[in-house]
């Protein structure tokens, strides 16, 4: 994982509400540019602008694979992984969706074999795999975890997509913690909403964050701590 210094680039910048308008994408791309994130994300059909305005710039344009639940054959998800990198370099990370289904069910050679396919795609970006916490036990969490550990290419195990059934908590990211060590990186992603929160996911291991309330914790953490560059 690269080395974070500075607290901006702990975020990646999502505005994935279903009623966002172009207008609002639009705004919502200058205004996180203006932050300085790690990478912004916009609904896919809009991706190409994300890419256009961070040319030249240290921001990753961010898509998914597989939202919400992970259902999509291990084809389709790979059929959107190329086409996401087709926007062009600028598109440096992409979270991919575990199958939920699949992972209830207790198929964890179906899991391991489709992440293990999908994250040799991205030898070059980085490949984050969203678990959804929120639909598992501590033991399913532990699981995956372990599988995931098995996979080079994955860098980051990713707690939610923010559609799921609660928030993300400090317990989930603490179980994670366990199983990966530092040997991954740990986003959250799910409920996401103050620095504070911030403050207690970094506590317990997490690194970095998707969040639509990015650029509110940023000038959150701008006001109420001048002069440092992050909170580790």
């Amino acid at each position: 994982m690269k080395t974070i210094t500075r607290f901006s680039k702990r975020f990646d910048s999502t505005l994935l509400r279903a009623t966002a308008t172009i207008k609002e994408s639009e705004a919502f791309i200058d205004d996180s540019i203006s932050c300085d994130f790690r990478a912004i994300v916009v609904p896919w059909y809009l991706m190409d602008r994300v890419v256009r305005k961070v040319r030249g710039k240290d921001i990753s344009a961010a898509c998914g694979s597989g939202f919400p639940f992970g259902f999509e054959t291990t084809e389709t998800k790979a059929y959107m992984i190329a086409e996401s990198l087709r926007l062009g370099p600028e598109v440096r990370d992409i979270d991919i969706t575990a199958n939920i289904s699949a992972m209830k069910s207790g198929d964890w050679d179906y899991f391991e074999r489709e992440i293990s396919y999908l994250s040799g795609l991205l030898k070059d970006v980085v490949c984050k795999v969203i678990i959804e916490v929120s639909y598992l036990d501590t033991r399913e969490i532990e699981t995956a975890c372990s599988i995931l550990m098995k996979l080079p290419y994955v860098d980051f195990v990713k707690t939610g997509t923010g559609y799921g059934s609660r928030a993300t908590t400090v317990k989930d990211v603490g179980t994670i913690k366990r199983v990966v060590g530092d040997e991954k990186g740990i986003k959250v992603s799910g409920g996401v909403k103050s620095l504070s929160q911030v403050e207690e996911f970094m506590a317990a291991g997490a690194d970095i964050f998707g969040s639509s309330n990015a650029i509110t914790i940023y000038r959150e953490f701008s006001e109420k701590c001048p002069g440092r560059v992050d909170l580790a």
